[in-house]
């Protein structure tokens, strides 16, 4: 069947990562102009550090600080710059301020101010979020999170933290609040510089009750201790970290024994402003912080202050406990059912209750009863989300909402609901599949409901056995290193699902590290009163007695190992009693940094001291925790949960060692580095543990990675330059159109970009279009000329968000592409006209800015731009050819690849094809093929016609399946790049060919553009030619460009031969070149996987179920795998779902003599994802069945469909990843139309 379509221009994208979650998938792969807050940059507005004693070029006059003289000096520069905050005798520890410098001048104005006489240093300053949210009430909770901790045992103790202050850096305080207002001792607002301490977030207040909160139903974890608050924050949710600077600094200033602040900016760099300050105070104070709250984004993500030296960076835990409340279900029988039910937030509904109840007989997405004023609506739980749920809810009238459990999605908390939900409802609960089953029985004997709820009712649960999460590390919880590999977090507290106090006398639950943070904070409280005021010791006691969490996915909502990585928790979860308890203490770091490969520390000292009465003998052994793979193979950093590597550690260290009592005793551990390549990423790490014969163990973290930070670099390539054509929305190559740029009508190239790793400055220069990477110095020098470096841009995007000047420095790391447009220099003079090149340069981690080797440089190819009506110089060439646009800047051995979507999502194991009659294939020259030998199919034919204009012809799997092809999976797509970059006589043709081995090639479509026809292709089976015609539309168009692909498929008889290997097909075009596509093929046939597709009722509605069959031919195997997931609103049944081994039946295809091996392969199944993995061989006519079911979220919907992936280990090595399969189940089956509009043009004619 012949079928044309046009096709996305995925081709003019290099591909920058290879997906590893829905979350980080690609470079180019949506329209994101980069913001301000984005990169966290403050336009304009940089911190200055002054030299002791440093004041500018001048005397000062009397009244005038350090940094008053200075933003003299940089004004005497031609800048307009003012003094935004002054530190000037807050602390000893920094000297200087911030100033705010106008954006219509501001370019080189880091280094210039850095040139200035008595400076020591100038960083830009960034955007700090509170990146929580809060759940009110009005009632107080009877929430104990102290048992988890062991901190109730130092409660009942009495220790409480009385005399002891603690000083917070937040956004204020409610004094007035009733559990906190005894125990505030005052603070200091550094936001406006008012008296009051005024919370409009609440952030503030709830962080101090977690510390000091005293009521009867919930106290903090110091009760007796105080809190003195430092504001820093306005009525917004965002702050600045020059504020969050001078917090630190008036806290130091004011001898705070301990500082808590959570709050921190994504610039997880060792030398970051915050970082380095926050190191200097952390030396004679105990400075605790929130390790951050992106923990989606995967490893190396830690934020600063927490990456500072001696700081205790705090991750997050979930809490252990849920609070379920009571209520009573009356029947018109005269029985009753006592029910405990959980609400979204966690707080109980707090009025007496005695409505009517409906049991409903569909579910909660999809309710078929109507209220009564004032009723209650019993439900079956449905698979769409719970704010979808309680819309439905409301639309049939009901004020309160009883879910009862199905499908086996849990009883606890939902956060779907919480945040997502807006409507007018007054209780939406759940509540146990038991409640259903009693009302159910109850229901069929005719009798009626009422729901009675009291208002004074206490918690009657703490139960966390439906919680999957429940003390296990938090998803949102950042994961270290730094970028310079210093661990953080260091340790973590609870900090999912915290109450706390919120003003105007009301409680909240939230989330984040924000509230791990003070409970640490808490704890120093509780030791520094009822121990001692050591920060040292406490430090190393809090760590070395932390207790190691699982490595939990909290997609997957399972454990995938015993220990978790080190890089997520530090060094675990806190043990207060034993911080208190320990006779025997550590004395060296309390954690090993291994650093990189390059910067590797492998043998370290540990000295210990026995302050007890009697000798402790203690067994030195070595845990390793879960190493996870840091990076892809394109080296973007692995987002949230990095795969687990089988890479081990080994550890060299004595095996016993004795402290007598009251001494101290060292010891040497060396460790080799894991059975990986130095290049892996692999990131690992573990704990040496000492367990004592007094029955304490105390341990010592330890993280390295394999890998050198220096070489990893945050480009993968350079920035990529596109044309971006608003008329189609498509993007081309950068000097497409042969016109030069004018910024006067907004004119700008599009310049991509994304980071896979850290970089201390980025920058996007203008540079003439013969200079060369080879002239670059740092700091560049601003010339006029074709070889000139002119400077960076400004960042000047379409719509009002605030300019943004470039180098950027500190950079926030992100993996997916966001690009930006600039009609001027940073400097605000305007760009000549000429010929320009774009240098994106990125500065390597431990790399000297000075040095141009520790620099990343890539050129992007020239383009021209017009100032005014002064012409642009002559050039060579005005258009530039696709090949070269899609790899510009690109180094030879990183060129991106136009690959197929399944081939981008490969791991690094092998590209190869996942059927005989229609493999997959990439023009990437790097990957690794299948085992087998190359074998090139050819052609012996001469094309004729318009030379040069084929650019491209691919192969590809066809990636769109329909009901009226059938044997979809045997067809290929044969991708065809035209481009014709002037007008053509009116009988051009354009011609290629095609080997033998390729038939049934789609011919006879007519080709057309904005309707104007340009002919009908046609193709000879004999000459074995492709051609068609331009028309008569090509002779007054130019920059033409046909995008589009032809359906055709191997020969079926030369498919069935065909062996693991790599295929070459060359295709011959007019002027004697020869196009090449590569195709790396296995011998699996993809036709073979039979699908079963049937539709049957159940449980009130209907069940989808589809059987994926593999028969033991496509082995042998190691294992097969079948992945899938569905939308927001569908969900799978996971009692229906399974997989099974059974014989095949030549007949009618069924499978006999059934084994039912589910529960041994089922890995994940969930409402929304489902995974299976069968992990044995099979023999002769045996077939491994996957049964995948499900429902619809809306019973209404016209369509049940999923996509899943399945993957076969061979046991030769080879990983056949099959293409991804959409399985569509229609209640009414519709075609639909398809468009053919192919070509695209500029009118060429004069006038």
């Amino acid at each position: 069947m012949a079928r044309w379509r046009t096709a996305i221009r995925a081709a003019l994208f290099a591909a920058a990562t290879c997906p590893s979650s829905a979350q980080d998938t690609g470079f180019v792969n949506g329209r994101k102009d980069l913001s301000t807050e984005d990169s966290g940059v403050v336009p304009g507005r940089y911190i200055i550090e002054l030299q002791p004693g440093g004041q500018g070029r001048r005397a000062r006059t009397r009244d005038e600080s350090g940094v008053e003289a200075v933003v003299q000096d940089i004004n005497s520069l031609g800048y307009d710059a003012t003094v935004k905050e002054d530190f000037s005798g807050l602390s000893n520890r920094f000297d200087g301020g911030t100033v705010e410098i106008s954006l219509e001048n501001d370019t080189t104005i880091i280094d210039d101010i850095k040139n200035i006489p008595g400076v020591a240093n100038v960083w830009p300053v960034h955007h700090i979020s509170l990146n929580v949210s809060f759940e009110t009430t009005s009632g107080s909770p009877e929430w104990n999170p102290h048992t988890f901790t062991h901190a109730k045992e130092v409660h009942d103790r009495d220790f409480t933290g009385a005399g002891q202050r603690v000083c917070v850096i937040d956004s204020g305080i409610d004094v007035n609040h009733p559990a906190l207002k005894d125990n505030i001792a005052g603070g200091k607002n550094l936001f406006d510089g008012s008296d009051s301490l005024e919370d409009c977030t609440g952030h503030g207040t709830f962080v101090s009750s977690v510390i000091v909160a005293n009521n009867k139903d919930y106290h903090g974890v110091a009760p007796g201790a105080e809190i003195y608050m430092y504001k820093i924050f306005g009525c917004d949710t965002t702050t600045s970290t020059d504020l969050v600077l001078k917090g630190l600094l008036a806290a130091d200033a004011d001898n705070c024994d301990i500082i808590s602040m959570s709050v921190g900016s994504k610039t997880g760099y060792r030398y970051a402003v915050t970082a380095r300050v926050a190191s200097e105070v952390a030396q004679d104070r105990l400075v605790i912080t929130a390790a951050g709250n992106d923990g989606q984004k995967g490893p190396y993500f830690a934020s600063s202050p927490a990456v500072g030296q001696g700081v205790v960076s705090v991750g997050s835990v979930e809490a252990d406990q849920t609070l379920a409340w009571p209520a009573r279900i009356v029947s018109s029988s005269g029985e009753s059912l006592n029910i405990s039910y959980v609400t979204p937030t966690g707080f109980k509904y707090n009025e007496t209750l005695d409505a009517e109840l409906t049991l409903d007989t569909g579910d909660s997405c999809n309710i078929q009863s109507f209220a009564n004023e004032g009723a209650a609506v019993l439900s079956k739980r449905g698979v769409c989300p719970s704010s979808w749920a309680g819309r439905t809810i409301v639309n049939r009238g009901y004020d309160y909402a009883l879910v009862f459990d199905a499908y086996n999605q849990g009883f606890y908390y939902d956060v779907d609901f919480a945040e997502n939900f807006w409507g007018d409802i007054k209780l939406f609960a759940i509540v146990a599949a038991s409640v259903g089953d009693w009302a159910r029985a109850q229901a069929a004997e005719g009798h009626t409901f009422r729901l009675v709820i009291n208002a004074d009712a206490d918690p009657i649960s703490g139960d966390d056995t439906e919680i999957p999460s429940a003390g296990h590390v938090s998803e949102f919880s950042s994961w270290g290193p730094s970028y310079e590999n210093d661990l953080a977090p260091l340790i973590s507290a609870p900090g999912g699902f915290v109450y706390g106090a919120f003003p105007d006398g009301r409680f909240a639950v939230s989330s984040g590290t924000s509230f791990s943070t003070p409970y640490v904070a808490g704890v120093a409280a509780l030791y520094y009163a009822h121990a001692k005021k050591d920060k040292d010791e406490f430090i190393r006691r809090l760590v070395s007695t932390s207790q190691t969490l699982p490595a939990f996915s909290d997609s997957d909502k399972k454990v995938l190992a015993q220990n978790g990585p080190v890089a997520q928790q530090g060094a675990g979860l806190i043990n207060v009693a034993s911080v208190f308890n320990h006779e025997v203490v550590l004395l060296s770091e309390p954690a090993l940094h291994l650093n990189d490969t390059d910067n590797r520390v492998n043998t370290h000292t540990i000295r210990v001291q026995n302050n007890g009465n009697e000798e402790v003998v203690f067994n030195i052994t070595h845990v390793p925790s879960s190493t996870v793979s840091s990076r892809n193979v394109l080296w973007y950093v692995n987002t949230y949960y990095p795969p687990l590597t089988d890479a081990a550690v080994s550890v060299d260290a004595p095996q016993l060692v004795t402290v007598p009592a009251g001494a101290t005793q060292e010891f040497e551990v060396t460790f080799a580095s894991p059975d990986d390549s130095k290049d892996s990423g692999a990131l690992w790490s573990g704990k040496i543990v000492l367990q004592g014969s007094n029955d304490q163990a105390i341990s010592i973290p330890y993280l390295g990675v394999e890998a050198s930070t220096y070489e990893w670099g945050a480009l993968h390539h350079g920035a990529e330059v596109y044309y971006y054509d608003q008329n189609t929305g498509e993007l081309h190559p950068v000097d497409y159109t042969g016109k030069p740029y004018r910024a006067a009508e907004g004119g700008s190239p599009e310049i991509w970009f994304a980071f896979r790793y850290g970089t201390y400055e980025f920058s996007i220069d203008i540079v003439g279009e013969d200079y060369t990477t080879d002239q670059f110095v740092y700091p560049p020098v601003a010339a006029v000329g074709s070889d000139a470096w002119y400077g960076p841009i400004r960042q000047q995007p379409v719509i009002g968000w605030s300019p943004m000047d470039f180098p950027m420095r500190e950079v926030v790391r992100f993996s997916q592409g966001s690009f930006v447009t600039f009609r001027s220099l940073a400097n605000g003079t305007a760009i000549p006209s000429g010929r320009y090149r774009i240098l994106s340069r990125a500065l390597r981690i431990f790399g000297d800015a000075s040095d141009p080797k520790d620099w990343q440089l890539y050129l992007s190819d020239s383009f021209s731009v017009q100032l005014g009506d002064d012409p642009v110089p002559e050039s060579g060439s005005t258009t530039t050819t696709l090949d070269a646009a899609s790899t510009a800047a690109v180094p030879s051995s990183q060129a991106p690849s136009a690959t197929t979507a399944d081939v981008t999502s490969t791991t690094e194991a092998v590209v190869s094809s996942a059927t005989t009659s229609a493999p997959s294939s990439t023009v990437t020259e790097d990957a690794t093929s299948v085992p087998g030998s190359t074998t090139t199919l050819d052609v012996a034919a001469e094309p004729t016609g318009l030379e040069g204009v084929v650019s491209s012809l691919r192969l590809q799997r066809h990636q769109d399946p329909s009901p009226m092809l059938a044997d979809a999976s045997v067809w290929m797509e044969l991708h065809i790049l035209i481009d014709i970059p002037r007008p053509v006589p009116a009988n051009s043709v354009v011609q290629f060919a095609i080997p033998e081995e390729i038939v049934d090639v789609a011919d006879g479509a007519t080709l057309s553009t904005s309707g104007s026809s340009l002919g009908r292709t046609t193709f000879n089976k004999e000459t074995r030619i492709y051609s068609f015609p331009t028309g008569e539309w090509a002779t007054w168009h130019k920059n033409m460009r046909g995008d589009f692909y032809v359906m055709c498929r191997f020969d079926p008889d030369f498919a069935r031969a065909m062996k693991p290997g790599t295929y070459v097909v060359e295709f011959p075009v007019a002027g004697g070149a020869v196009l090449q596509s590569t195709i790396y093929h296995t011998a699996v046939d993809r036709t073979e996987v039979y699908e079963r597709l049937s539709m049957i009722p159940y449980d009130g509605t209907t069940l989808f179920s589809a059987d994926i069959e593999v028969p033991a031919s496509h082995g042998p195997w190691d294992w097969v795998q079948l992945e899938t997931s569905l939308n927001t609103i569908d969900g799978f049944v996971c009692d229906q779902s399974g997989v099974y081994v059974g014989r095949a039946s030549c007949g009618d295809q069924r499978m006999r003599s059934i084994t039912d091996v589910t529960e041994a392969s089922t890995d994940l199944c969930q409402t929304k994802r489902y995974r299976a993995k069968y992990q044995n061989t099979l023999k002769g006519n045996e077939v491994l069945r996957f049964t995948v079911a499900g429902i619809q979220g809306n019973w209404n919907a016209w369509t049940f469909e999923f996509v899943y992936a399945l993957d076969v280990q061979l046991t030769n090595g080879t990983m056949v990843l099959y293409d991804y399969k959409a399985v569509k189940f229609e209640k009414n089956p519709r075609t639909r139309a398809a468009e053919f509009d192919h070509f695209s043009g500029e009118d060429a004619r004069q006038g």
